[in-house]
């Protein structure tokens, strides 16, 4: 299938960004690209005729209404009728080119919806008859007729749950946090298929808030395109939707606010502790807030706040999730928290939800995806978007250009970064980029150095960074901390190194549950063993495990 071609007579930077998107996606899709990830299921297109091709694009594109007697904007150019024309034709390549793009997660008009029980299975290879016997072998009672009733909407008891969670390798008790069949492991990419509008947001927030937290590590990630088709979503509806319901108990400003000062309270814990020990909490507070979003009543102006609150909390739940190693999880959370805030129209929010994808990519070696999730970013945050925001989205490009070791780009975009937050204005930035500041800049140098090899210059902006946040921020102390050890080691410094690696040793013993800082100190160790048997790495080694044990 060839892209349909389009006509773009100066439609303006904005748009220019979004048809080169739309192209990005038909070359994707066109190459079968977006199959790059080995262990998805296999795609099975729908003629672009039939109900299930029709449901799909539908539920891609969305749609939504503008708010009552208000003039929606589209793209920065206001609605003009040029605009209207270039946006009807980049919809017209999005939907030809994604109908032949089934998601795995949306089955076609020919497939009944499977109950949970059976794609969990079925990804083991286990029949009935093989999971009943598994099942007895756990002391239960089980038979082939047992399984049969369980996947035809009978409950488990809980004897039977706990030992289904078990040989499905989850942790014992998660049967207890998530209603049946909820909390089963399958494929299904959790909160991605539903429209692009206010009843897709809230069911989308519902599912996520109900499943992210079951997500094993070995789950699905979005990559490629697949990945790009929610933030091209996001391009073309980037809200605001109507923010109020009159049904349901009343929400008041008061317990509002009192969310608001929660989450600022679970930031810091954050910044304390790492993400490993309050995403639990965090997933209880999405929960929580997503249910009063639902079932409660509330003004617009009361709406617009909690769904912001809701959009920064599934955004600090998708951070917690990175941070502890949770990939699949903390995507879907990221894509939940960018509903969330387009619902209101929260462009710097969504720019930074965005950003943290792209973090999430360059650091999960989807290094392509990063570029392309952080081109978008920078070029949303030239819309209504503090200097603060714009300078951190630039530094985190600069990451990702230095990790494709695109040197010259990196350092551009560095520059800019710092030249943004120059002019940043006091009192003009959301109070979540409370940590943005020249420390960090200096930390986001220091770690691009790294990934371009220049351990030198790297050590230097790191040790700066480290000694200017004192006794603050002692997760990313360990992280730069952890990176500086290795730099030492790399340019033949065993002392040094050695020296750092037990500064790193000593916060994650003491402070943190990170396994990114503990990611770092693995390759540390890793690397100190091939560099020889010193007394400083013989000392080294058995600090480490007195204080870590077999971490």
């Amino acid at each position: 299938m060839r892209p349909a071609s389009v006509s773009c007579r100066s439609p303006g930077p904005s748009s220019c960004e979004e048809y080169k998107l739309s192209l990005y996606f038909s070359r994707c899709l066109t190459s079968g690209s977006y199959s790059r990830d080995l262990r998805l299921p296999s795609l099975r297109a729908s003629p672009p005729d039939t109900p299930g091709n029709r449901r799909h694009t539908g539920a891609m594109t969305g749609t939504q209404a503008p708010r009552q007697g208000r003039k929606r904007t589209m793209g920065g150019h206001q609605g003009s009728p040029q605009c209207d024309r270039h946006r009807t034709q980049m919809e017209r390549v999005y939907s030809e080119n994604v109908s032949a793009m089934p998601l795995a997660s949306l089955p076609s008009a020919a497939d009944p919806p499977r109950h949970p029980l059976v794609e969990a299975r079925r990804s083991q290879g286990w029949s009935q008859e093989v999971l009943a016997h598994l099942l007895r072998e756990q002391g239960l009672g089980t038979t082939r007729k047992t399984v049969t009733r369980w996947e035809h909407g009978v409950v488990p008891d809980d004897a039977a749950q706990a030992a289904l969670c078990n040989l499905f390798s989850l942790p014992p008790d998660t049967y207890l946090r998530v209603t049946w069949p909820g909390w089963l492991p399958t494929s299904g990419l959790v909160g991605i298929q539903e429209p692009w509008d206010a009843e897709g947001t809230i069911n989308a927030l519902t599912t996520v808030a109900e499943h992210a937290i079951v997500d094993r590590r070995e789950f699905v990630l979005l990559m490629g395109a697949e990945l790009l088709l929610p933030i091209y979503n996001w391009r073309l509806n980037p809200g605001p939707w109507l923010a109020y319901r009159d049904r349901g108990h009343q929400v008041s400003n008061a317990l509002v606010d009192e969310i608001e000062r929660l989450i600022s309270v679970r930031r810091r814990m954050d910044d304390e502790h790492g993400g490993g020990g309050i995403l639990e909490m965090l997933h209880s507070d999405l929960r929580f807030v997503t249910d009063m979003l639902k079932n409660g009543r509330y003004t617009e102006a009361t709406g617009q706040r909690l769904y912001g609150a809701t959009a920064e909390l599934a955004r600090l739940a998708g951070w917690a999730a990175f941070d502890s190693g949770r990939q699949a999880a903390a995507q879907q959370y990221y894509f939940a928290a960018l509903r969330a805030a387009a619902a209101v129209g929260d462009h710097p929010l969504a720019v930074n939800i965005v950003g943290f994808l792209g973090i999430q990519a360059y650091s999960t070696g989807r290094l392509e995806d990063a570029t392309q999730l952080l081109e978008v970013a920078t070029t949303e945050s030239q819309k209504k978007t503090p200097s603060v925001i714009q300078a951190m989205t630039w530094a985190r490009a600069g990451r990702a250009y230095a990790k494709v070791g695109q040197a010259a780009k990196a350092r551009q975009a560095l520059t800019k970064s710092t030249s943004l937050l120059n002019r940043a204005v006091n009192g003009d930035s959301p109070n979540w980029a409370y940590w943005v500041d020249e420390t960090r800049m200096a930390a986001q140098l220091g770690r691009a150095l790294f990934d371009l090899e220049d351990y030198p210059g790297a050590s230097r902006e790191l040790t700066a960074a480290v000694e200017s946040c004192g006794s603050k921020y002692p997760r990313d102390r360990a992280t730069w901390l952890g990176r500086v050890a290795i730099a030492h080691l790399r340019t033949g410094d065993v002392d040094a190194g050695c020296e750092s690696g037990r500064e790193t040793v000593d916060l994650i013993a003491n402070q943190i549950d990170s396994e990114r800082g503990m990611s770092f100190l693995r390759t540390f160790q890793t690397e100190l063993a091939s560099a020889g048997n010193s007394a400083s790495a013989r000392e080294f080694t058995e600090y480490a495990d007195s204080r870590l044990g077999a971490a």
